[in-house]
């Protein structure tokens, strides 16, 4: 499943635990607000219901996005400025060796 995550997390401490989150369940940082993850289905729930969770915790003004995509929308993304290699994050570079 190839999806984004996107968030405005106001608190330091919490937006810091977030990421680490997201690090640790195999997302890539893209920017400093956007992660872009290509793992299973059973990942990707756990990752709604966690965050789902974490939201419900405590009075904010956040926002936390999970946005699944296609791989053929993956590919027609433009990106402007540095760019995001894309093959690591989705596994679709094979390597040959001989």
């Amino acid at each position: 499943m190839l999806f984004f995550v996107m968030y405005d997390i106001e608190s330091n401490k919490v937006r810091y635990n977030v990421v680490k989150y997201l690090e640790r369940m195999g997302c890539h940082r893209i920017q400093k607000s956007i992660f872009l993850a290509d793992l299973d289905m059973d990942k990707y729930e756990n990752i709604k219901r966690d965050l789902a969770e974490v939201q419900a915790l405590y009075d904010n003004h956040d926002s936390i996005i999970i946005c699944p995509v296609s791989s053929d929308l993956l590919k027609s993304m433009k990106v402007i400025g540095q760019s995001i290699n894309l093959d690591i994050i989705t596994h679709s570079k094979n390597t040959l060796f001989f």
